[in-house]
């Protein structure tokens, strides 16, 4: 992050605990063809694993800009050794893995439907990608996508009722159990969030259109098991979209207040005390510059830091990801380290998951190829550090509409990426440097 004089590093911080100028409130959202513009919902054979990685894709030094930042990606690093595979639905899922299984949890009108895939051992470098057969029909479902949490499953039916659901047990099951209730209202088309607080405990966090004095306003609730929602964004804030970054049984909710002329990112802190919900301090991370339309963000651990990844702006003519760190407990007005893009997009995909080395986290981010207007989008694997720096492993999609992406590392140390949009999606299973 670029160092900012004190006093307006104080105004800012003030703008985003009572600001004045709130976002626009969304139209509701269209199923799964989705923009993820909160304030118009509706709009819208590769080297061996033990390869060198191509140069960083950003400076990181205190947020510096080196004169070469990014260049191109060039061809991945990491083996493809699965896919790429056509999923038999259409739309964004989230992902787990659950002994040699992995689990897509799509949403399917607000209920999870499970597309289990087989967790092979890892091929020997010289053999072919596992590629099977294109599904004969497709299944088209919602966004945003279903949240695990521990024993349970959210996901937003249409309307935005919040549905919480028993996973299901057993590997191979196709469905979670039949245990359901609706537990909360949200508005529809927008992102939910949830966490696990213990072997039997969770909490969903959401986004409702509410009356101020300043106008409607998108602001943030979180609900505990069953239980009443209640406020979780700050008094005099609003929020735009939504994460939880697991922190063991205290996870950390993150949250951006996406406005005309900034972009304040907030943490909070949230745990059990005495069987009910307790919120800890509102810190406002970071304040960013003036938001693209379609601003969402990712989070993961590494090196048991927590880091947020936020594309946006940097300056009037420049774009990149801010890679916060969440400390704990989270601080106010840290310093990001920027991975600048070649140029801007709307909207920048990007995921990202705890690596199981415990050291990294990886990120799947989708970029301009080069400076030119016009330039084709790529998607990018790479992986973040402790302290923010990303190293990227190269591009490993070219030219494909990529609007939603989600990542995790099997067992074998294999990362698998969904990636794709409403009118198809993808599965790839890389393995990396």
């Amino acid at each position: 992050m670029r160092t900012r004089p004190l006093a307006a590093a104080l105004f800012m911080l003030a703008s985003c605990k009572g600001c004045d100028d709130p976002p626009a409130a969304p139209a509701d959202a269209a199923g799964a063809a989705l923009d993820r513009d909160v304030r118009d919902l509706e709009a819208d054979a590769a080297p061996p694993p033990d390869a060198a990685p191509p140069p960083d894709a950003a400076p990181l030094t205190d947020g510096a800009v080196a004169d070469e930042p990014y260049g191109d990606a060039g061809t991945s690093s990491c083996r493809l050794v699965y896919g790429p595979a056509e999923q038999p639905f259409r739309g964004p899922a989230a992902l787990e893995v659950v002994g040699h299984e992995l689990r897509l949890v799509t949403n399917d009108a607000g209920k999870p439907r499970v597309y289990p895939v087989p967790i092979a051992p890892v091929p020997a470098k010289n053999a072919p990608p596992i590629v099977p057969p294109r599904p004969s029909s497709f299944v088209g479902m919602r966004w945003p996508p279903c949240e695990l949490a521990g024993r349970f499953t959210y996901c937003q039916a249409p309307g935005g009722a919040i549905v919480r659901s028993m996973r299901a047990g057993g590997a191979g099951d196709k469905t979670a159990a039949p245990v359901a209730k609706t537990i909360a209202q949200s508005r529809s088309g927008t992102r939910i969030a949830a966490a696990s607080l213990g072997p039997d405990r969770s909490v969903v966090a959401f986004l409702d259109l509410r009356h101020t004095t300043e106008g409607e306003m998108l602001q943030a609730f979180i609900a505990l098991d069953e239980r009443e929602p209640v406020r979780l964004s700050e008094e005099g804030a609003g929020a735009t979209t939504l994460r939880f970054l697991p922190r063991g049984e205290s996870p950390v909710a993150v949250y951006l207040d996406t406005r005309t002329a900034m972009v304040p990112v907030h943490a909070r802190p949230v745990a059990l005390r005495d069987g009910a919900l307790a919120l800890g301090t509102d810190a406002v991370l970071f304040v960013g510059g003036s938001p693209e339309r379609g601003i969402d963000f990712a989070v993961a651990s590494a090196g048991g830091k927590g880091l947020a990844f936020v594309p946006m702006p940097r300056e009037t003519l420049d774009f990149g990801v801010a890679t916060i760190p969440i400390d704990d407990p989270p601080k106010d007005d840290v310093a990001a380290v920027w991975s600048r893009y070649p140029n801007g997009l709307d909207p920048a995909p990007i995921g990202a998951a705890p690596a199981r080395d415990g050291k990294s986290a990886w990120v799947a981010r989708v970029r301009p190829r080069e400076q030119a207007p016009g330039s084709p989008r790529i998607l990018e694997l790479g992986r973040a550090d402790a302290a923010g720096a990303f190293t990227s492993y190269g591009e490993i999609a070219l030219g494909r509409a990529v609007t939603d992406v989600a990542l995790v590392e099997d067992g074998a140390g294999a990362v698998w990426i969904l990636y794709g949009d409403a009118t198809v999606t993808w599965l790839e299973r890389r393995v990396c440097p």
